[in-house]
C-alpha cells in the first residue's frame, strides 16, 4: 500500500485527541490526507497536532453529541480544507457500574456519544460525501459489541457482585451501543451503497490506550485469553482504518474486520 492512495483525500475522525483515534488521525495524515480532529478537549486536540509534524491536521473542538457541533465540524472541514471524502466514526465513552445501579444519565450518555452520533454526524456529513469519488464512511466498533465481557479477566476492576449485593459492574450501554454500530454499519451501507459511498466497521479486540490505564495483571489475563499471546496496540487498529480509507477497499461495504488477534475465535 502506498502513500499516494490517500493523497489529497480529506478526512475527518472524532475522538482524534488520544489512544485509537489520535493513532488513526495520525495514520491517515501520514499516508497524505489531510485530517480533521474532532473531540471535547481542545488541549488533547493540539497534542495530537503537534505529534503530525509537517503533516496536515486541523483541530476542530466539538461534542458530537450536539447536533449544532456535528454541523460545524462538517462545515468547518468543508470550508477550511475544501472537501470531504473519508469520515471516521470513533469517538466513544463508556459507563461502568454495577447492575442494580446502572443509571438512565449514564445509559443515555453512551448512546448519544456511539449509536445516536454516528448515525447522525454520518447522516450530516452525507451531502459532501457524495461529491467524492472515494467516499468513505469506518465506524469503529468493539469485540463486546458481539460477545459478552467475562469479568474474571479484569479482577478488581469489573468485580462479580458490587457491595451490598448491587450485582456484577460491567458496561452495559458500552457493549449494547456497540453492537447498534454493527448493525448501523450495514444499514448504512445498503442506503448509501447507490451513491458510491461505502460503510465498514474495524472492530479492535484487547487494545490498551493511555487514558485508561491497565494494570499489568489484566494485560495478562488479557493476553492470555488471545491467540496471539498479547494485547493490540492502537497503531495496528490505524493500519486497517488506513486501508479501508483507500482506492483498494473500493468493492467492500457493510463488512466488519476484526484486528483482535484472534480474541472473537475462542
Amino acid at each position: 500500500m502506498t502513500e499516494e492512495r490517500l493523497q489529497g483525500r480529506v478526512a475527518i475522525v472524532t475522538g482524534g485527541g488520544s489512544g485509537i483515534g489520535r493513532a488513526i488521525a495520525l495514520e491517515l495524515a501520514r499516508a497524505g490526507a489531510r485530517v480533521a480532529i474532532a473531540g471535547r478537549r481542545a488541549d488533547a486536540l493540539e497534542q495530537t497536532v503537534a505529534l503530525a509534524g509537517d503533516a496536515e491536521l486541523l483541530a476542530v473542538p466539538a461534542d458530537v453529541r450536539d447536533p449544532d457541533a456535528r454541523e460545524r465540524l462538517i462545515a468547518t472541514t468543508v470550508d477550511r480544507l475544501g472537501s470531504l471524502d473519508v469520515l471516521v466514526n470513533n469517538a466513544g465513552v463508556t459507563a461502568i457500574s454495577p447492575l442494580l445501579d446502572y443509571t438512565v444519565e449514564e445509559w443515555r450518555a453512551v448512546h448519544e456519544t456511539h449509536s445516536e452520533a454516528t448515525f447522525f454526524l454520518t447522516q450530516a456529513a452525507v451531502p459532501a460525501l457524495r461529491s467524492s469519488d472515494q467516499a468513505r464512511v469506518v465506524n469503529i466498533g468493539s469485540v463486546y459489541g458481539s460477545l459478552g465481557i467475562n469479568n474474571d479477566h479484569y479482577g478488581d476492576a469489573l468485580p462479580w457482585d458490587a457491595p451490598g449485593g448491587r450485582g456484577p459492574v460491567r458496561e452495559f450501554a458500552y457493549a449494547a451501543t456497540k453492537g447498534a454500530v454493527l448493525q448501523l454499519t450495514r444499514e448504512l451501507a445498503t442506503a448509501l451503497g447507490r451513491w458510491g459511498i461505502t460503510v465498514n466497521a474495524v472492530t479492535p479486540g484487547m487494545i490498551p490506550v493511555d487514558a485508561i490505564p491497565m494494570a499489568d495483571v489484566t494485560r495478562a489475563r488479557l493476553s492470555a485469553a488471545t491467540p496471539l499471546g498479547r494485547v493490540g496496540r492502537p497503531e495496528e487498529i490505524a493500519d486497517v482504518v488506513r486501508f479501508v480509507a483507500s482506492a483498494r477497499s473500493a468493492f467492500m461495504t457493510g463488512a466488519e474486520i476484526r484486528v483482535d488477534g484472534g480474541w472473537s475465535i475462542w
